[in-house]
């Protein structure tokens, strides 16, 4: 099978990566893709919300299978143009992408499947936020109802703070606040049903102990030992069969991920949000335990062939990754940085532990490898437990260098304490 990944951050390297260990895959590309995926896969220069272009590229390089990886893209209708140019493609037309696209039409969604989430309202005005969020109350949840790179969103108990925000954006929802912890779950859908994978959980906030501003995700890890059982069945059976559902009666069936935001609340599981694509950092530790090669599974997600009793198979242990970001991350992020990648020391990782790192906002200037995005690196580990994975992964943190580069040290933490 011959693929070709569009995208070019960590979440587009792991799924290269992964890819390029199936066997079934015969040619890799990648368009834009980013210098660590250079040796893993034929770069190509794409404009990739732009359906034509990547149409194109696709046509050039007789790709069996398109993956497309961020959701600008999607929303644009890059799988629209794909598919109707009869070229495979892995994500959601773009009318099914609108759960992502716009917050308020994700609402409408699972308000008609019933679907259990958080009370919102969709403001248009100052006027109209104001009221909805003195309705709801502190803390303050107000959501840019467009896409905005997963900074859209702000949880605040300074009501001047989402006031500003709700100001600042041309429409907003603003929700009631939920408590517990969140969970991320994908489920790779064909368009009527759809398969899970790992839960996950991530960091959105930038600095440790979750305090500072929203991020892209600075951090994630694999497995949850303290989620629930039966979370994952929970999750499919209330949630994103019937949103498959709803949408496929609406005439969007949904093919390709559905990344499911979940709060693990005291009053049950609530959805946070639905978002077209596969989640970043998380992709990057979920396909870090997969098993089961993944070419296979991506198209028959994509021409509608999921076969729904076969269950996934997963590597035993955990994996846990780190983003290493750009000094001035995630307001101003600093770019043309000189980046040092130190060798490993023989004895930096634990016994029966991998690590590696994953490119995410890099480039190449006059030979050197240099920063060129707000979350630069993903620094991945894997081990036995979530212990050993964290070590790892902070073990392969600490041999990158450049001016101002900074990580959260908290990543896994308290899930990886004994007891």
């Amino acid at each position: 099978m011959r693929v070709l990944v569009i995208g070019g951050g960590g979440r587009e390297h792991a799924l290269v990566r992964t890819l390029a260990a199936d066997p079934s895959v015969s040619a890799l590309f990648a368009a834009p893709g980013n210098p660590g995926m250079a040796g893993l896969a034929s770069l190509h220069g794409v404009s990739a919300s732009d359906p034509s272009d990547v149409v194109r590229v696709a046509r050039s390089v007789s790709a069996d299978l398109v993956v497309v990886g961020p959701e600008a893209p999607l929303v644009a209708g890059v799988a629209d143009a794909l598919r109707d140019s009869g070229i495979a493609v892995f994500g959601p037309d773009a009318s099914a992408a609108r759960v992502e696209g716009s917050k308020a039409f994700a609402k409408d969604v699972m308000t008609a499947a019933g679907i259990p989430t958080a009370r919102a309202r969709v403001a248009t005005t100052p006027a109209d936020a104001e009221e909805a969020l003195r309705e709801f109350g502190a803390p303050y949840v107000v959501k840019d109802d467009a896409l905005a790179a997963g900074k859209g969103v702000v949880v605040t108990a300074d009501l001047s703070v989402a006031l500003a925000h709700a100001a600042a954006c041309r429409r907003v929802v603003i929700e009631e606040f939920l408590d517990g912890p969140e969970v991320s779950l994908f489920a790779v859908a064909d368009g009527l049903t759809a398969v899970p994978l790992l839960a996950a959980q991530d960091f959105k906030r930038a600095q440790d102990g979750d305090r500072g501003p929203n991020t892209g995700g600075m951090g994630a890890y694999v497995p949850l030992p303290w989620a629930p059982a039966g979370l994952t069945a929970e999750v499919m059976a209330t949630v994103v069969q019937p949103a498959l559902d709803e949408l496929a009666r609406r005439g969007a069936p949904y093919r390709g991920l559905l990344y499911v935001g979940l709060a693990l609340t005291s009053k049950g599981v609530r959805v946070v949000e639905f978002n077209a694509r596969f989640g970043d950092p998380e992709t990057q530790v979920v396909l870090d335990r997969l098993a089961t090669p993944l070419a296979g599974l991506l198209h028959a997600s994509a021409v509608g062939d999921l076969d729904t009793s076969r269950h996934l198979a997963w590597r035993p242990g955990a994996a846990v990754t780190v983003v290493i970001a750009a000094s001035g991350y995630p307001e101003e992020p600093a770019k043309g940085d000189v980046i040092t990648i130190k060798d490993l020391p023989s004895n930096a990782l634990p016994d029966g532990t991998d690590g590696y790192l994953l490119h995410a906002g890099t480039a190449l200037s006059g030979g050197d490898l240099v920063t060129s995005g707000g979350r630069v690196l993903n620094a991945v580990g894997s081990g036995a437990d979530l212990a050993a994975a964290r070590a790892a992964a902070y073990a392969v943190a600490e041999c990158v260098e450049f001016r101002g580069g900074w990580y959260r040290r908290d990543i896994a933490e308290r899930a990886s304490a004994p007891g």
